[in-house]
């Protein structure tokens, strides 16, 4: 019996290879209408606009009374109280009434008075209110000043998260317009393997627990997806066959692992070239070299074929069927999947000499930056390396090691966040044995525009600083000047203001849009993401982020306080990442 040799598949590059699994796929699969109950998670088919402004009616801004300012300062009598949810009735001249925080303003009534701000006594025909006075349109909350008739809450292709809901909710959006969740059929294949639900492992066999198929189940539905479990399948190639036309038929994706090596009984690959086409069948990188990419039948679907040890099956299925399974589910086609930022190394890593390596790493942010630790031991049979993983560092091939303290890039993984640092960290312990000296990246310059009575950042250390109103034209005026080519201009602006969805807000977010080159979408709703992660009050503000000239430009709220610290860290990253397009 002859054993296969050197394989028949040119290896390419990561970079070609995630390139190539891109253009085959071709965007969102169809759309469907759904209850809200039912659509966190999905990805909105359509913008949300406001049929309606809202609020709907004039509204008290805080507990109070229900005055004409015209009336001026004086005694008025209180004959009965206007709270939230009741209809609207006329206030009589020379009548005050009381009002809750939310309540609809009466009818002749042009100002609400603070209850602090009154003194009220009992009469014998109803309570006597002394008023001061007052000036029109105080603390009410006028129609359309949360929000204006047409104006668009949320974009297509955003992912709906309870926030979203939330704001959904609020438009009278009973039903949404999403876009299908993909099905992504998932087998494991091996004469060796014992489903986790089967029988006693046989030592004597070689059996194994098959650990991937729950692994990549689990992975697809992080991502909003429907995972068809297809079950196992033995090293039979008539079996194989039968498995991966029924898997084809059933699901827009499918995903094998094991069964794309140089084995004996390997046959994915020899089914796949009968029943599609194969676009690479290995991938130049540590782990997960015979990973495989294939589209199958008229409709194209997208086949991956991932390693059987399950550390490459976890960092294939992240490069590759991740990406691709976002696009299929309605996420724009030029949004990334990961931020890509640099990291220190807490301690040294070997290189291998012929093939990059995605070293699982855990990031945390520390007060220079982000810090990567390694888990430990990489061998890609052994799964613990990926436990608590949120970070995949790019190792290059060489020889030697990469030394402490150098600054590598690094895939953060989505879900799990930047660790802090931890209490009590062996910061003199780790300097026993002195790091090699390398050359960090430059901090960049930055800008610090406060605007209203926003608090500042403890977080970050501004080479510039200025507190303005909440004005359109005194933000506009800052940023311009920051980002003009001369002694100010600055590597980043942060714009520190709660910016909602008010009119003088809206000035604001316009004028700041304004002055951009290029919007960065994707910087927006990462930044949103992030202080949506600390407090839900952050649905109520809305993100810029984007270019002018060579100076990247980003807005915060203020909801998140130390929490910041995730978002200012991937700043400088995304400055150097959006540069290279900016005009």
């Amino acid at each position: 019996m002859m054993y296969p040799g050197k394989s028949p598949y040119t290896m390419l590059s990561v970079e070609d290879c995630v390139e190539m699994v891109a253009s085959q796929v071709k965007g969102a699969l169809g759309q469907e209408e759904v209850p809200l109950g039912q659509a966190l998670g999905r990805i909105l088919a359509q913008d949300a606009i406001a049929e309606v402004p809202i609020p709907a009616f004039p509204a008290s801004i805080m507990d109070g009374f229900a005055v004409r300012s015209a009336e001026g300062r004086g005694a008025f009598l209180c004959p009965a109280a206007a709270t939230a949810g009741e209809r609207r009735r006329p206030l009589e001249e020379g009548h005050v009434r009381y009002i809750t925080t939310g309540a609809p303003l009466p009818e002749g009534a042009d100002a609400v008075v603070k209850v602090e701000d009154t003194v009220q006594s009992v009469r014998s025909d109803g309570l006597e209110v002394q008023i001061p006075a007052s000036k029109p349109g105080a603390n009410i909350r006028q129609v359309g000043s949360d929000t204006a008739q047409g104006e668009r809450l949320l974009t297509k292709g955003c992912r709906l998260g309870a926030a979203e809901l939330g704001i959904l909710a609020a438009l009278g959006m009973r039903r949404v317009q999403v876009y299908q969740e993909p099905k992504v059929a998932v087998l494991s294949t091996g004469d060796e393997l014992v489903d986790v639900d089967g029988d006693d492992l046989d030592e004597t066999r070689g059996q194994i627990r098959d650990c991937n198929r729950p692994l990549l189940c689990a992975m697809v539905k992080e991502l909003g997806a429907t995972p068809l479990d297809l079950g196992l399948v033995k090293d039979d190639l008539a079996i194989v066959r039968s498995a991966l036309s029924h898997a084809f038929n059933s699901a827009d994706v499918v995903i094998t692992s094991g069964g794309v090596s140089r084995g004996s009984k390997d046959y994915i690959k020899e089914v796949l070239t009968e029943l599609g086409e194969v676009h690479f069948g290995e991938m130049c990188m540590k782990p997960g070299k015979p990973s495989t990419f294939a589209t199958v039948g008229p409709r194209r679907r997208l086949f991956f074929g991932l390693p059987g040890n399950p550390v490459s099956c976890f960092v294939t299925f992240k490069l590759l069927a991740a990406p691709a399974i976002e696009k299929l589910r309605g996420r724009p086609l030029d949004c990334p999947t990961y931020a890509r930022v640099d990291a220190m190394l807490a301690s040294a890593v070997q290189m291998d000499p012929d093939r990059p390596e995605y070293h699982r790493a855990r990031a945390r942010w520390e007060s220079g930056g982000i810090v990567a630790e390694s888990t430990g031991f990489q061998r890609s049979s052994r799964i613990a390396s990926i436990a608590e993983a949120n970070c995949l560092l790019e190792i290059p091939s060489g020889s030697g090691v990469i030394p402490q303290g150098q600054v590598v890039k690094a895939l953060l993984l989505p879900g799990e966040g930047l660790r802090p640092e931890p209490e009590g960290f062996p910061r003199k312990a780790r300097k026993a044995e002195p790091a090699p000296k390398v050359d960090r990246p430059q901090e960049p310059k930055t800008g610090l525009l406060v605007l209203g009575d926003a608090e500042g950042l403890r977080n970050l250390r501004p080479q510039l600083l200025e507190r303005r109103p909440k004005e359109a034209n005194a933000a506009k005026e800052v940023v311009e000047r920051w980002c003009r080519q001369d002694a100010d201009a600055c590597d980043l602006v942060v714009v520190l203001a709660n910016l909602g969805l008010g009119s003088a807000d809206a000035e604001v977010l316009a004028a700041l849009r304004s002055c951009l080159d290029k919007s960065c979408a994707n910087l927006e709703e990462l930044l949103l993401r992030r202080q949506l992660q600390q407090s839900p009050l952050a649905m109520l503000h809305q993100s810029v982020a984007g270019v002018r000239s060579q100076t990247l430009v980003v807005t915060v709220s203020t909801f998140c306080g130390d929490a910041l610290t995730d978002i200012l860290a991937l700043l400088p990253q995304a400055l150097s990442s959006v540069r290279s397009d900016a005009p």
